[in-house]
């Protein structure tokens, strides 16, 4: 009885065909998981970012990857993911063998915020002057006028709203996106790391009034310059409460 021979192919060296195949360039399926990681990633970087804002993790708290990954209904990956990206803009402290912290701001590190806030927005407000009409302006004045109440806890947080979106405003008249994009950064930190108002209503609605007087006037100089004094008082109040803070210490 005669004995079967191997097959040549089973004892072959690997071709140039096998070689191309194992080298292969990532096909569209390949393509479409990338996609979907990146997309989950972004996902949880707006949730976990969205729950410093709201102040469910809170400055100095610390992270817990498991955790947070079991409340997502995700993997670790896409939460480290979106933990790396906050570290990298500054929202989250890496310790070395203590584990990941919301950060946390001294009103000194606020005040520096406000400083480049004050620039950005000086050149919002600049860009912005000519394109709000005296309608839009109107309807600020009145919104702003309506505050003249006292200065309960209801009251700041409706001012607090009512001033953020007057500022979002604005840099959306600038026309400018890539000052909007610098400015998202500044306004995250200060929405998640500064409870309350640097000073009172009644110091910052003037200021506010004189701001839209120059935009009814369609005046880019004294937008500019209206927008920079409102910025700066507020600085200068911070950087006199740090002041004050690191004297008791």
């Amino acid at each position: 009885m005669m004995r079967a021979l191997p097959s040549r192919a089973a004892g072959r060296k690997p071709g140039r065909s096998s070689l191309k195949d194992a080298r292969r360039k990532p096909g569209k399926k390949d393509d479409a998981n990338i996609i979907e990681r990146k997309n989950l990633d972004d996902i949880i970087y707006q949730r976990i970012m969205q729950m410093i804002i709201n102040q469910e993790l809170l400055p100095g708290q610390r992270v817990y990857l498991d955790h947070l990954a079991d409340q997502m209904g995700v993997s670790r990956t896409p939460v480290v993911n979106a933990l790396k990206r906050l570290a990298q803009e500054r929202f989250v402290d890496w310790v070395n063998r203590r584990g990941i912290y919301i950060k946390r701001l001294s009103k000194g590190e606020i005040a520096q915020i406000y400083q480049l806030r004050e620039g950005l927005e000086s050149m919002a407000a600049r860009l912005a002057a000519t394109c709000m009409d005296e309608k839009e302006v109107d309807r600020w004045v009145a919104v702003f006028k309506s505050f003249k109440v006292k200065e309960t806890t209801a009251v700041v947080r409706r001012y607090i709203d009512v001033d953020r979106d007057f500022h979002w405003r604005i840099e959306e008249l600038s026309g400018n996106p890539h000052l909007r994009a610098a400015m998202r950064i500044v306004n995250m930190m200060i929405a998640a790391y500064w409870f309350g108002l640097p000073r009172t209503i009644a110091e910052a609605i003037p200021e506010h009034m004189e701001l839209l007087d120059a935009l009814r006037r369609k005046d880019p100089e004294a937008a500019e310059k209206a927008m920079r004094v409102h910025i700066r008082r507020s600085v200068e109040k911070l950087l006199r409460d740090a002041e004050a803070e690191e004297a008791k210490e």
